[in-house]
């Protein structure tokens, strides 16, 4: 990136700038500013960055994902340079481009020979898709003129689950259909959605919601199926860090099924295994030379993911499910080894997901503005 919005960034960072704005506001331009201030130069050709023109409503969140300005806020300058200050393992590392790609970022650890992303640590599609579609039950019979408008575009499969028409029968293309999503149902969809949910579409990219992986490691956990939410992320994590002090996986660094049920991995393959070593190199390197239950207390204080956790009576901090806001029923060592469920089945769910979530990521986003004010 350039030295400007380097520096421009720093300086918004340390003032709390993106604990009181997401992300996204890196490309909001000022009156005072140049559209050039969010240009790169890249194997000396000039790339152009759009700025964002928020609409400060629940659309703003498809037309910044899908728009000229975006792609992700989780590999984006001001989250990396957010990164390398908080996280002390970190602080040398030297942030470059993604290949490929000309407006997001990683952190290159020369000496350790590992590069780290940026992850949204839960995603907002997945949630919003089920939520609409639950909206769209709880309609009928009750406003039938809102629920024809959402009839023609979320729908419900045959075996319960919840999809939308986002993907569906379109001749336009992907990101156009966004767009004429969100101008269409702009205002059907605003009087359906709660103030709960508002608020997690605007904190999806919020620093709270955003953690350095291992190269790969968030695209490797995504799932359309299970879905890729913090709490899901956490509890497999969770069971394998755990298993690193179990006398029976001593030898191997920890159980491996928690990681390939953590990557939706059903046979070993090479993917499998590099993620795994990534994986377990990383541990390692936040952690030390700690197994078990120092180990993951260590990790989960060090990356600050506590809001998403409770202590247990042995001083353990278990991961909590977003949409019962309770602690994980199955403590390590769990009597299963199969996919658990961590997307809210009901409307019911789906609000108290966005409460959990909300709560949580504004705490943890308070206690890394407090970390940048120590640096």
């Amino acid at each position: 990136m350039n030295k400007e919005r380097q520096l421009r960034e720093e300086e918004r960072i340390r003032a709390g700038y993106y604990q009181q704005h997401n992300y996204t506001w890196q490309y909001v331009l000022q009156p005072e500013e140049y559209q050039d201030l969010l240009s790169r130069e890249v194997n000396g050709k000039h790339l152009q960055i759009y700025p964002f023109h928020p609409k400060n409503n629940w659309t703003d969140f498809i037309r910044f994902k899908e728009g000229p300005a975006g792609g992700d806020c989780d590999s984006s300058a001001a989250t990396m340079l957010t990164f390398k200050m908080v996280y002390t393992y970190l602080n040398d590392g030297k942030i470059i481009p993604q290949s490929k790609k000309y407006n997001e970022y990683q952190i290159e650890i020369e000496k350790a020979g590992a590069k780290y992303c940026g992850d949204t640590m839960t995603s907002g599609w997945t949630p919003l898709k089920r939520y609409l579609a639950y909206q769209h039950q709880a309609l009928q019979g009750k406003n039938p003129e809102l629920f024809d408008d959402f009839d023609k575009w979320v729908k419900v499969k045959d075996n319960g689950v919840p999809i939308t028409n986002f993907e569906n029968d379109c001749k336009r293309g992907f990101k156009e259909y966004c767009y004429y999503f969100a101008e269409q149902m702009a205002a059907p969809v605003g009087r359906v959605l709660s103030s709960d949910c508002k608020l997690f579409l605007e904190n999806v990219w919020n620093q709270g919601n955003m953690i350095p992986v291992p190269e790969f490691f968030n695209k490797a956990r995504a799932s359309d199926e299970y879905g890729d939410t913090i709490d899901r992320m956490l509890t497999y994590l969770y069971y394998f860090v755990m298993s690193t002090g179990d006398d029976k996986y001593l030898k191997s660094g920890g159980n491996d099924i928690y990681l390939k049920l953590l990557f939706c991995v059903e046979k070993k393959c090479k993917t499998d295994i590099e993620e795994a070593e990534k994986t377990k190199e990383w541990i390692s390197q936040v952690c030390g030379e700690k197994t078990g239950k120092g180990a993951w207390n260590t990790f989960v204080e060090i990356h600050f993911l506590q809001p998403f956790c409770k202590l247990d009576e042995n001083g353990i901090y278990i991961p909590v499910c977003m949409f019962n806001n309770q602690p994980l029923r199955y403590t390590y060592p769990p009597d299963y080894e199969k996919q658990l469920r961590f997307l809210p089945g009901t409307l019911e769910e789906c609000e108290c997901f966005f409460r959990t979530c909300n709560t949580a990521i504004l705490e943890r986003s308070r206690l890394i503005q407090e970390k940048i004010k120590e640096v």
